[in-house]
């Protein structure tokens, strides 16, 4: 490999980093609505993905929600200790667990949606509602490239 292709591009110009910067910047303001709201930014994504989509399975939660399924599992505990979801389990399958909002996780999400909405109309104003579009239309399609069963794909043989 010559030296050129070796050498890592500025963290300026890392899709990585830039990620992690964009995330930040959304995040700065919705960590004191979360703050308000007495959950963690794991356990919003937990709710949002169950008021949206309903009852699922511990996997799939964690996959809708963009965690690590050890993490869903030690953040759900704390969460069923506070009422905000509960785990019953599938009459089905005996081994999997079906995770469900109760009434106290539905009220964190009602009482806080306005302000997390008015975060968000914000930055997409400040960035331009054309743009914002288009940033989440890009952010699709390049997440769609990055399938477990395709990740492989990326490193050199």
């Amino acid at each position: 490999m010559t030296e050129d292709r070796a050498r890592l591009a500025p963290t300026s110009r890392s899709l990585p980093f830039a990620l992690i910067r964009a995330r930040e910047v959304l995040l700065v303001p919705l960590r004191r609505m979360l703050a308000d709201a007495g959950v963690s930014e794991p356990q919003w994504r937990i709710l949002r993905v169950l008021i949206e989509s309903g009852p699922m399975s511990g996997q799939e939660l964690a996959r809708s929600a963009c965690l690590q399924p050890a993490s869903v599992s030690r953040i759900l505990q704390t969460m069923v200790e506070r009422g905000y979801v509960a785990r019953v389990q599938d009459a089905s399958n005996r081994r999997r667990q079906v995770v469900s909002i109760c009434p106290a996780g539905q009220a964190i999400i009602e009482t806080h949606a306005r302000t997390s909405r008015q975060i968000t109309d914000t930055i997409a104003q400040r960035f331009g509602p054309d743009k914002y579009a288009q940033l989440l239309d890009l952010l699709e399609s390049f997440n769609r490239l990055a399938q477990p069963e395709t990740a492989d794909q990326y490193l050199p043989d």
